[in-house]
């Protein structure tokens, strides 16, 4: 195994338990290490961990153990994998749709895997990890016992195969539409379509919520539905009726399909495959207001010649929002921009109210759910923020 010297910045950030490797961290900044290798990072003659090279935009890996004995092999993967399995079986209901491995934060940046009833779904990030499969899934398979129906793998680096990115690894296929359930709600999933399932998991608190929310007799828009789950979710609790805003013709259906898997009729709910500023300007021209608004905002998207960049978009964003907003209405904000720090994403919200006639009080604030495990000394780790805001009350 090759042996990298890193910087004394570096050696502290390690020891720390800081798990993200740049170049600038290699004393020798040029060296050129293969990518999907494990090596062994060195402070002059002294052992400081073992890494992965994943070569991904700005990265160079991911440290793994800092101790020398556990070298990275399958066995030492199955004992991670059993862990995170392990902490998520004494702590959540096995039905319940979940993250059961979380990157970083179980030990191995550029992997996720969720758990959909008997399947489970791998998300590679990074070609370097993605190297290392044969290993990685083998490890898997060991430390589930082998009781799995099926392994699907999403690639979410670039690939030039199309039929790459989402594949059946082994196992049987999972039957189309798998549903699964949330409390009450009934999620229509598809396992093997594209580059994501049909519900975003780390979503779950505004799911959940909704759930316990007052929603009878109220209306409740959804901007940017797709996958959130919110529009279903907010019909089964009882809202009067839910408007949903997506930008492709694809979202919009699958809205309607996560309506109709749970008796609610899509027809006589509003969804709409269109823009959110084009939305929101129309609602403002016909004087249309909601008791509960929901914007997951996206960290960027590009719309036809338009761009959204949440770091320097949301406060215009929230701005065109709040006139939909009804007095002593509720109005929802998540980002899940890792980037983005709380504060400043509590300053942009802030912002938006200035020189407005609108106030508000802060409700609640949610982070990521339980089963998306994080490290306190990667705080990008943490990247959903939530806030609920109750206007004008």
């Amino acid at each position: 195994m090759q042996r990298v010297q890193i910087t004394g910045n570096s050696q502290r950030k390690v020891k720390d338990g800081y798990p993200l490797l740049v170049q600038d961290d290699l004393k020798d900044p040029s060296m050129k290490l293969t990518d999907g290798s494990f090596v062994a990072l060195m402070a002059s003659s002294q052992f400081m961990g073992y890494a992965l090279i994943a070569k991904h935009r700005r990265q160079l890996g991911w440290v793994l153990s800092l101790d020398e004995s556990e070298t990275p092999t399958t066995d030492y993967f199955r004992k991670l994998f059993k862990q995170a399995l392990v902490r998520r079986a004494t702590s959540m209901d096995p039905q319940l749709p979940q993250r059961v491995f979380n990157a970083d934060g179980d030990g191995l940046g550029g992997l996720a895997i969720d758990r959909y009833q008997d399947y489970y779904v791998f998300t590679w990030y990074a070609e370097g990890v993605y190297q290392q499969r044969e290993m990685l899934y083998a490890a898997f398979e060991a430390a589930t016992d082998h009781q799995f129906k099926g392994i699907y793998a999403k690639l979410r680096f670039n690939v030039e195969e199309a039929n790459l990115k989402s594949q059946l690894v082994t196992g049987a296929a999972a039957p189309e539409p798998l549903l699964v359930t949330e409390g009450a709600v009934t999620y229509p999933l598809h396992l093997a379509d594209d580059l994501t399932t049909g519900l975003l998991l780390d979503m779950r608190p505004i799911r959940e919520w909704l759930a316990g929310a007052e929603l009878q007799g109220k209306t409740v828009l959804n901007l940017f539905s797709q996958e959130n789950g919110v529009t279903a979710a907010a019909a089964v609790a009882g809202a009067a009726k839910t408007i949903s805003i997506e930008t492709s013709k694809k979202g919009a259906k699958e809205t309607a399909d996560q309506l109709a898997v749970n008796n609610i009729d899509p027809d006589k709910q509003e969804i709409r495959a269109i823009e959110v500023n084009s939305y929101l300007d129309y609602a403002q021209k016909h004087r249309l207001s909601y008791d509960v608004v929901v914007v997951t905002a996206p960290t960027f998207a590009r719309i036809k010649k338009q761009k959204f960049q949440v770091a320097t978009d949301l406060t215009d964003l929230l701005t065109s929002t709040l006139p939909v907003v009804r007095r002593d209405g509720q109005l929802v904000i998540a980002t899940t921009a890792n980037n983005f720090s709380m504060k400043k994403f509590k300053a942009a919200v802030t912002a938006a109210f200035v020189g407005s006639d609108r106030h508000f009080t802060l409700s609640e604030t949610f982070r990521l759910p339980a089963d998306f495990v994080t490290r306190k000394a990667y705080l990008a780790s943490n990247y959903l923020k939530v806030l609920v805001l109750t206007l004008d009350k």
